[in-house]
C-alpha cells in the first residue's frame, strides 16, 4: 500500500506525500528488518523533507535512520545522523515530540557504545521533552525502553521499576504486540537485575513472542539473547542454544555492536 501511494504521488508530482511514505515505509522495514530498503527510503525521505524545509519530517526520518545505523554497530554514523537530526528538530513544528524521540535514541546510542554518562544526559534531555509536551503516549513508548535500561545500567533498579510499570500501563491501553514485546522486555530487564531469573526468562519469552507477532526480528533475537544470558546460570547447555540460535537471526540481519551486547565500559564515539 505504502509503495502503491508512494507511485501515485510520484505521478502527481507531490513531494510531501511521497517523504511520508518513504518515511512511513522505511519505518515499516526497519521494524521488520529490511534494513537495506529502510536505510536507503530514510535517507530519501530526509531529504525530500530538506528540500521541503519540513524540520519535522527530516528530524524524524533521521532519527529512525539513527536507530538503524546504532542497530547495524554503525555507532560513528549514527552519532553523526541523531546529531542532524537533533539540529532539525529545535526548529521543527513538533518540535517536543522530535526532541523527546531524538533523544531517546542518543541515550540508545550512548548506551551502546558504553558511554553511561552520555546516555544518562540524553535520557534527562529527553524526560524534560515529555514533560513539556505532556507526555505523549507514541513518544514515550519509545523513552521508557531507555528509561529502564539506562537506569539498569546505572544502578538504578528503583527507576527502572517504575518505568517498566509506566510501559505496562500504556502497552495495557494499546493493541499494539510491539508495545507489549516493549513491555515484557522491559520488566524481563527489571527482573534480571533482581535477579528473578525464572520470571525473567518467562518475561522474555513472552516478549520474544510479541515481537515475532509484529515480524520484529531484530527485536525477539535480542529478547532471546538476554533470555539465553539468564538460562545459562541455571542450564547452560539449554541457554547456549538460545543463544547460538539468536546470533545467527541477528547476523541474518546485519546487526552488530554494543546495541546487541550489555554495555561497554567505554566511548570513543562524538570525541
Amino acid at each position: 500500500m505504502v509503495d502503491e501511494t508512494h507511485a501515485q504521488a510520484e505521478r502527481m508530482g507531490a513531494p510531501r506525500a511521497a517523504a511520508l511514505c518513504r518515511n512511513f515505509g522505511g519505518a515499516l522495514e526497519l521494524v521488520q528488518g529490511q534494513w537495506d530498503d529502510a536505510e536507503r527510503h530514510l535517507r530519501e525521505a530526509a531529504e525530500l523533507y530538506r528540500q521541503l524545509g519540513t524540520a519535522s519530517g527530516e528530524a524524524l526520518s533521521l532519527q529512525r535512520l539513527g536507530v538503524l545505523l546504532c542497530s547495524r554497530g554503525r555507532l560513528d554514523e549514527a552519532d553523526e545522523v541523531l546529531g542532524r537530526a537533533l539540529v532539525r528538530a529545535e526548529v521543527a513544528l513538533m518540535r517536543s515530540h522530535c526532541l523527546t524521540r531524538v533523544y531517546a535514541s542518543l541515550a540508545r546510542l550512548r548506551l551502546a557504545a558504553g558511554d553511561l554518562a552520555g546516555a544518562d544526559h540524553f535520557l534527562s534531555q529527553g524526560q524534560e521533552a515529555a514533560h513539556r509536551h505532556g507526555h505523549c503516549v507514541t513518544c514515550n513508548a519509545l523513552l521508557l525502553p531507555e528509561t529502564v535500561r539506562v537506569a539498569l545500567a546505572n544502578g538504578r533498579i528503583d527507576d527502572a521499576e517504575r518505568a517498566a510499570r509506566e510501559l505496562e500501563r500504556i502497552a495495557a491501553t494499546a493493541e499494539s504486540r510491539m508495545w507489549t514485546g516493549m513491555a515484557h522486555q522491559a520488566r524481563a530487564r527489571v527482573h534480571a537485575a533482581r535477579r528473578r531469573t525464572g520470571e525473567a526468562c518467562a518475561a522474555f519469552e513472552e516478549a520474544a513472542a510479541a515481537f515475532a507477532a509484529a515480524g520484529a526480528r531484530y527485536d525477539a533475537a535480542r529478547c532471546r539473547l538476554e533470555q539465553a544470558a539468564q538460562l545459562g546460570e541455571s542450564d547452560a547447555d539449554a541457554g547456549a542454544a538460545l543463544a547460538e540460535a539468536a546470533a545467527r537471526a541477528l547476523a541474518e540481519l546485519g546487526a552488530g555492536g554494543g546495541d546487541v551486547a550489555t554495555p561497554r565500559p567505554a566511548s570513543t564515539i562524538g570525541s
